[in-house]
């Protein structure tokens, strides 16, 4: 029984050291980073240590040549992943538009390319010129060999059966009446849907990331908004540039009979196209409609990055697959001299002409700057947005605010631990500080447990785990209140410990299991810092019931083994 108990407690406190040194990280065998700014290195302590450095220098080694083991020894400092709240950043809410999709299938098919075109600026001069479009960034017009296609973005049902009417009328002047098939007007309105919102919520989170914003927190409100908190912002006009833009692009091959010409030093970016027989100027947005497509943005690998391309900023591409690479050989092969455009949300980002026959990996020219370039990458390594979005709500913490409320919390966590542990000493004693030692291992398996999962550490949170606190002593008080009867009852100390954790046993769950349902229920219908509060009481209540049935009860079994643990004034009798 003795070596039984010896086993186990060695397991608790090795338990215990290995948490510790997850959640600390006292020593580590690569230069630690900071968690309030994943970009910055923690200083090690010694003299020796010169970082940050990149590689990062060494601080202390063991062995030789590559055998050689690195160490590097910090003062314990939290590893833990902190929300918006506690490290400063921003909070940005986009909203998610609805559609209305109108889709006409062509009795007869339109043969050519260059007909087909024809066809896709003329209903577009037709649409703008009705005032059907509300605004040309916020409707797409696509014409095929057997249908056309208008989606255009509305408020309600009733906008998307007036703009309905429009596009009809519009349709009967390009194509002429009865000459494709009408939608019925009750499928043409499409209001956002959880798909929409997953994808909207996927994109914007990786083209966060692709600019080296590390732990965003992405996640879904109602059905038509998604809420970003972006800890550690340095540069939020930055932000707004990722999170706007629908970033669609493609690659369009200019009619011969027009030369465009794109300034890409002026802000914003000038594009002028003419018309190579009478030197007319030509609406950029025509070229457009006219431009024979040959391949869609995410056509390509999503590795793109910026490059230096004979001295100006660009971005290197290659197509994903073979069939895609053969493609655009085939058309870069065929039309050699001729005007390949990169188009961004319709419109001409650049116009390189063709030199020769590109083989499926080339440069995007044209970016004004490195920034620009980055931007242009991070778009097609994320992929384009389904909708354009808008921003709705914005909210910037900053960083000093942050690290308050971080400072304010710990305080006010340490304090009531601090007051928990004088409690139940003064008042149980003996048993008492068996479990404010129980309650100490489970402070530090609970962080283990945030750190493990990755979880995002609030101020909601930190309030969390206060209240989890004392969950865990309630356990310890009902297992010593018991006990106390038991032993007045004159059972034998080690019986009346027994008896005492077995029948306290089904209170303790049943109170237990009520706070989990609770917050599971917080989890499942809150958002944001409610979640946050909901996970850290799960994980509290969970770790307390382990710590105060298990931990608690193994110390005072050894207790009892000491000449000083059968003296019942000691049990606060």
């Amino acid at each position: 029984m003795r070596r039984t108990l010896n086993f186990w407690l060695a397991g608790i406190l090795l338990l215990t050291v290995v948490a510790f040194l997850g959640v600390f990280q006292p020593m580590t065998f690569s230069p630690r980073k900071d968690p309030s700014d994943m970009q910055s290195y923690l200083r090690p302590i010694g003299s020796k240590y010169n970082g940050p450095k990149d590689p990062p220098g060494e601080f202390t080694s063991i062995g030789v040549g590559d055998s050689k083991l690195r160490l590097f020894f910090y003062k314990p400092q939290h590893n833990l992943r902190l929300g918006l709240d506690l490290r400063g950043g921003m909070r940005v809410v986009v909203q998610i538009p609805n559609r209305a999709m109108m889709t006409y299938p062509l009795t007869q098919k339109i043969v050519g390319n260059a007909a087909i075109s024809a066809k896709q600026a003329a209903l577009i001069e037709t649409l703008s010129a009705d005032g059907a479009l509300p605004a040309a960034a916020k409707v797409q017009v696509k014409v095929t060999e057997s249908q056309a296609e208008v989606m255009t973005l509305v408020a309600n049902q009733d906008a998307a059966i007036s703009q309905f009417a429009k596009v009809n009328a519009a349709m009967d002047t390009v194509f002429g009446a009865g000459t494709y098939t009408k939608p019925t007007s009750s499928a043409i309105y499409q209001p956002s849907n959880e798909a929409v919102q997953e994808s909207v919520r996927s994109i914007l989170e990786k083209r966060l990331n692709g600019t080296g914003l590390t732990e965003v927190n992405a996640y879904k409100q109602s059905t038509n908004r998604v809420v970003l908190e972006i800890p550690g912002v340095q540069d939020p006009e930055r932000v707004y540039e990722i999170l706007g833009t629908p970033g669609q692009m493609e690659f369009r091959l200019i009619p011969r009979d027009i030369t465009v010409y794109v300034d890409d030093e002026s802000n914003p970016r000038v594009v002028t196209a003419l018309s190579t027989t009478t030197n007319a100027p030509v609406d950029p947005a025509l070229v457009v409609a006219r431009a024979e497509f040959v391949l869609p943005g995410s056509a390509m690998d999503g590795k793109s990055k910026p490059t230096l391309h004979e001295g100006k900023w660009a971005v290197s591409f290659a197509m994903r697959s073979q069939q895609d690479r053969a493609i655009f050989a085939r058309y870069t092969g065929q039309n050699v001299g001729a005007q390949l455009a990169i188009v961004l949300d319709g419109e001409i980002f650049s116009a390189p002409t063709i030199q020769s026959q590109i083989d499926g990996s080339g440069v995007i020219t044209g970016s004004r700057d490195e920034r620009e370039a980055q931007n242009l990458a991070i778009f097609l390594n994320a992929g384009a947005l389904p909708v354009p979005v808008s921003i709705v709500e914005n909210r910037t913490v900053s960083a000093t605010l942050g690290a308050d409320s971080m400072d304010l919390s710990m305080k006010a966590g340490l304090i009531g631990l601090l007051a928990t542990l004088i409690f139940m000493f003064a008042y149980y004693r003996l048993p008492g500080m068996m479990a404010n030692f129980a309650l100490i291992i489970y402070v530090v398996l609970t962080l283990a447990v945030l750190k493990f999962f990755d979880a995002t550490l609030t101020l909601p949170g930190i309030a969390g785990l206060i209240i989890s606190i004392g969950m865990a002593v309630d356990a310890n008080i009902i297992i010593f209140e018991r006990l106390k009867e038991e032993l007045h009852a004159k059972k034998p100390l080690e019986t009346a410990i027994d008896v005492a954790f077995a029948r306290a046993w089904t209170a303790i769950l049943d109170s237990n299991m009520a706070s989990l349902i609770t917050g599971t229920v917080l989890y499942m219908l809150g958002t944001g810092a409610v979640k946050g509060f909901a996970i850290t009481l799960m994980i509290g209540v969970a770790v307390s019931m382990f710590t105060a049935i298990t931990i608690t009860r193994l110390f005072m079994k050894l207790m009892v083994r000491s000449q000083a643990g059968h003296n019942l004034a000691w049990y606060g009798l």
